[in-house]
């Protein structure tokens, strides 16, 4: 192919031009290779086994066996009917036809070769027969009648018209011909002459012991036949042969038994044949043609591939240089090229049909002028196989042009008429697109289909034509469901992404985009809007982080503020208190001074810590902790001020140790929040639960482990879990969601009667929350639970 491309000196056009006619060569070269296999007697047997493989061996050589059987048999059946061995009696009655009601004639042999001779017919010694000489209309020579005996079918007589054949005389005289010149050709070949094929046949009457004998060879018994090569055995009174011939017919042994001159099953048949081939005869001349065969096969072997491969090579290259001129990387469009593609294609087909008409009412007329009548067939097929790969590769080439200037798809009604369904088909509802689309497909099958029919059934082209033009309606069929397929899966592809975003959204991930460079359509327009969604949480969030932001920075900045002055308030206060001051109005002043300049001060604090909390500004040092241990801690740190509420704390620990992750600090204060919690709201004189359990996982744990261990292909180990939980009965009714109680500023106590800021609650679910944990309240009428849970370490 390079050295084709580089031809220096020669323009493209003649390159294209040379290519082409080494295509067009070597591709008449291939067809003759293919030609010369294909009738050759040793197709089927491989290039590989070809030089192997004996003619005895082969099917030529079975069929040609069986062939001699059925002809035998044959010899047998009408040895009798024409007369001696020696000579075929021509005085003999061979047919009984009725012309009329008192009208019955008998005919002869000889009666029967004159009236085929007056009819125009030439019989040759071997009693064959050809036509010489055409009578115009109704042969004068020929009667009409009814069948009432032949000496061919002599079991099938009748009496009358109302249970005869009807036919004419020489119908019934050319069919006595027939079985007549296969008789005589048999026993002339296989009896008369010498032959390579040698057989006995033995009939034996049970009852009398006579014998019937045919036979070519009196020497032939089953001990000296397999000194043959090729034999075959065959008893009547057994369904096995003994035989190195394979292939044999089944209905061999009936049709051996059809021809018994006596009852029962007393017979048998040796056959063989004599591979030397001492004798010329039919089988020796095919041993010598099979043999010629082998060398014309490998021939055609050779010139297939030579031809195959230097076709391929110069078709390769043709399609490489298509569209292209001398200096210049532009596509060449031809005129025909530059027509909407659908155009393009049915000229394509008028020219194909001109084509063919042509060829078949003016070519194939020429080439029978000049080939003998048996070459006609071939002849014929071959001339319209040509014309029709002339114009594939027209349209091919054409189609190629287009494409590689990308307007094969571009430059067709069809895109003009998919525009503009789908602009129309927008803004439509999904079940009228639905419905339009399954009767599309439904109507451009069932075309396609009752086209398939039209033509099988219908049209009366060559049997070549024919194929064509169904495999090609066929191909229609695959190529439109294979597009309607990859629509879908394109369509349903777009989905998919479509959900992935809508998921990654739903999971926060605001920063993702679809492509939408490949959606088209309403998908276009849901992944277009589920961009802009994604846009605009991604602005909200930004938004959101920066108010987050400015909040805390806020009431980081207000707190400072408010600290400053409140440190110099609680200095003061105190000053104040070392003084002798002995007036008790005063000194009442000054502890309510104290005790609501240290709760500014605590609401200061947990409002700093709450903004940390919630941004998740906060160094966390995790370590190993015993939760065990450490709410005991804080039960015992605790009991004053559960005293002091008259509060009774029943505390369920258990003796093991529970280690969890979390960091020290933080965990304490989480522990502290809720102790203070209770002491602040609790219903004074009551029981306060705290509950220390190990929880296994549940069901719905263990399947998502069992699926995201199937994702990375290793096990998951899913961890028991701590669980603290701390209930009591509220002093006032709560009338509140759970999860509100959680939020900043929110307290239990809508009048707001108690010291609580309102941040205890949203402190511990942050921390817990950035250990880790888990942190969850329940609420039942008074009854107040706050659960706090961990993974406990292995």
């Amino acid at each position: 192919m390079n050295t084709l491309q580089n031809l220096s000196g020669l323009p493209m056009s003649v390159k294209k031009l040379t290519a082409s006619l080494l295509h067009l060569f070597f591709l008449v070269i291939t067809l003759f290779g293919i030609g010369t296999m294909y009738m050759n007697d040793n197709l089927g047997v491989g290039i590989v086994r070809i030089s192997d493989t004996a003619y005895e061996d082969t099917s030529g050589f079975n069929e040609q066996f069986n062939r001699d059987m059925t002809n035998i048999f044959h010899y047998i059946k009408y040895r009798d009917t024409f007369g001696t061995d020696d000579s075929v009696s021509l005085k003999k009655r061979m047919v009984s036809m009725m012309f009329g009601p008192s009208d019955t004639e008998n005919y002869t042999l000889e009666d029967l070769i004159h009236q085929l001779e007056s009819s125009g017919y030439k019989l040759n010694e071997d009693f064959s027969y050809v036509k010489t000489s055409t009578v115009p209309g109704i042969d004068p020579h020929d009667k009409s009648g009814y069948i009432l005996w032949t000496a061919i079918n002599p079991d099938e007589t009748s009496t009358g018209a109302s249970d005869s054949r009807r036919g004419t005389l020489n119908e019934t005289a050319l069919s006595i011909m027939d079985t007549l010149h296969v008789y005589y050709t048999t026993y002339q070949r296989l009896i008369a002459s010498p032959s390579n094929l040698h057989f006995r046949i033995v009939y034996a009457d049970p009852a009398t012991h006579e014998t019937e004998v045919y036979e070519n060879d009196p020497s032939l018994t089953e001990e000296n036949v397999k000194q043959y090569e090729k034999y075959a055995i065959l008893p009547g009174n057994s369904v096995f042969f003994d035989t190195n011939i394979p292939d044999i017919p089944l209905n061999t042994i009936p049709a051996l038994a059809a021809v018994n001159p006596y009852s029962g099953s007393n017979f048998y048949m040796i056959a063989a044949v004599d591979t030397t081939y001492p004798v010329r005869d039919i089988y020796s001349e095919q041993s010598s043609d099979y043999r010629a065969m082998q060398k014309y096969y490998i021939g055609g072997f050779v010139l297939m591939i030579l031809g195959s491969l230097v076709s391929l090579v110069t078709l390769l290259y043709l399609i490489m240089v298509s569209g292209h001129h001398d200096g210049t990387n532009e596509i060449f469009l031809h005129r025909i090229d530059q027509t909407r593609t659908e155009t393009g294609l049915l000229i394509s087909c008028v020219l194909a049909v001109l084509a063919y008409a042509v060829c078949r009412i003016v070519v194939c007329r020429i080439a029978h002028l000049t080939l003998p009548e048996e070459s006609w067939y071939m002849a014929d097929q071959s001339i319209l196989m040509a014309a029709g790969y002339l114009c594939i590769l027209f349209t091919f080439f054409s189609l190629l042009r287009r494409y590689k200037a990308r307007v094969i798809w571009s430059n067709s009604f069809l895109r003009i008429w998919h525009d503009r369904m789908a602009m129309a088909a927008v803004h439509r509802p999904f079940r009228v697109r639905l419905t339009a689309s399954f009767l599309f497909y439904l109507m451009v099958n069932a075309a396609l289909i009752l086209l398939f029919w039209f033509i099988r059934e219908r049209i009366l082209l060559p049997r070549s034509i024919t194929h064509a033009l169904l495999f090609t309606v066929f191909g229609a069929i695959a190529v439109f469901n294979l597009w309607v397929l990859g629509a879908l899966m394109r369509r349903y592809s777009e989905l998919d992404r479509i959900a992935d975003a809508v998921e990654r959204l739903a999971a926060g991930d605001s920063t993702y985009k679809i492509d939408t460079s490949t959606f088209d359509g309403r998908e276009l327009l849901l992944a277009e809007g589920i961009n802009n969604i994604g846009d605009g949480m991604e602005t909200a969030v930004r938004e959101k982080v920066k108010s987050e932001r400015l909040k805390a920075d806020l009431i980081t900045n207000v707190s400072h503020d408010i600290k400053t002055p409140l440190t110099s308030i609680i200095n003061y206060v105190d000053l104040i208190k070392r003084e002798n001051i002995t007036d008790p109005r005063i000194l009442e002043y000054l502890e309510i001074l104290t005790q609501k300049s240290q709760r500014l001060k605590t609401l200061t604090e947990d409002l700093v810590e709450a903004s940390k909390a919630s941004s998740g500004n906060i160094r966390m040092d995790m370590v190993e902790l015993d939760l065990v241990e450490l709410v005991m801690q804080a039960s015992g740190e605790f009991e004053d001020r559960f005293a002091q509420r008259h509060l009774t704390l029943v505390m369920n620990a258990p003796d093991e140790h529970m280690m969890i992750r979390a960091d020290g600090r933080s965990l304490w204060r989480v522990i502290e929040n809720l102790f203070t919690n209770v002491c602040k709201y609790a219903l004074d004189s009551s029981r306060v639960y705290v509950d220390l359990t190990r929880r296994h996982a549940d069901l719905a744990t263990l399947q998502a482990a069992a699926e995201a261990a199937t994702e990375q292909g290793s096990p998951v180990a899913v961890p028991d879990r701590a669980v603290f939980t701390i209930k009591n009965i509220s002093s006032s009714q709560l009338n509140i969601n759970p999860d509100e109680l959680t939020e900043r500023f929110v307290r239990g106590d809508v009048s707001r009667t108690t010291e609580g800021s309102g941040l205890g609650l949203s402190i511990a679910k942050s921390l817990t929350e950035l250990m880790h944990g888990d942190f969850r309240i329940v609420i039942d009428g008074d009854l107040f639970k706050a659960e706090v849970t961990f993974d406990i370490l292995p």
